[in-house]
């Protein structure tokens, strides 16, 4: 009952935000965070593991809708979308073969401690991976700690490592990174930036624009029990006001 309730006032909340303030104001890029794509994950608590099928209707129904654009595309009057994945799970493979399929740009964030491990993505995946032309890899900490939990040393080594052992493994530049559970501070941001990075995704809910600080890029998390009901309200902001 509990959770009927407090699904019921945040939807009713939801829509007189969206009609009251965001229909009329606000739009730009919004960015959308997936994590996992059907396996069984034991400290998936939440639902951040979203069925196969229900991504490829989610990316069929966005491809149909919006223009789809990079998380760092900023120059647009209209709604457009972007898909960015977070963590590097196996079954991220799934995921990108139906984005490619659609020709669907998108961002992985990869924490580079966990390659290799059971359940997430080896190193060759990830280095076959960086040769899509319209995939872009970033680091999400080298270990996936809060990092605002950390000290500016620490944090200095979970963005300088996984960005080293990232641009190692794919040969290439990696210069965005998002912030593991959505945690940063001024620290993080100016230790990012010392060590060359361009930009930054946060969770924070909202669009994007010209105007948005690069180092805390917003975005809206889709979890497992998101129909299109739910992803058509995510994406125009019926749910930015929390």
């Amino acid at each position: 009952m509990y959770k009927f309730l407090k699904k019921s006032s945040k939807n009713l909340l939801g829509e007189i935000y969206y009609y009251l303030i965001k229909k009329y104001h606000e739009k730009g890029n919004r960015s959308l965070i997936y994590h996992a794509f059907g396996s069984d994950l034991k400290h998936d608590t939440y639902g951040i593991s979203i069925d196969i099928n229900r991504f490829r209707e989610h990316m069929k129904f966005v491809i149909n809708n919006y223009e789809i654009t990079h998380i760092n595309n900023l120059d647009s009057s209209e709604i457009n979308v972007s898909v960015t994945i977070d963590d590097g799970y196996k079954d991220t493979l799934n995921a990108i073969d139906i984005l490619i399929k659609k020709n669907i740009p998108f961002t992985l964030y990869i924490s580079p401690e966990n390659l290799d491990k059971t359940d997430y993505l080896s190193s060759k995946d990830v280095k076959d991976i960086s040769l899509i032309n319209m995939c872009i890899i970033g680091t999400h900490g080298y270990s996936h700690k809060k990092l605002s939990t950390l000290d500016k040393a620490q944090q200095h080594t979970e963005l300088q490592k996984s960005k080293i052992v990232l641009e190692e493994l794919i040969g290439k530049e990696v210069n965005t990174l998002s912030y593991p559970h959505g945690s940063f501070n001024q620290d993080t941001i100016s230790i990012a930036k010392e060590l060359g990075y361009k930009s930054a995704a946060s969770s924070i809910k909202g669009f994007n624009n010209i105007k948005t600080d690069p180092f805390k890029m917003r975005r809206i998390e889709v979890i497992a029990s998101d129909k299109l009901r739910e992803l058509t309200k995510k994406i125009k902001g019926y749910y930015d006001f929390y």
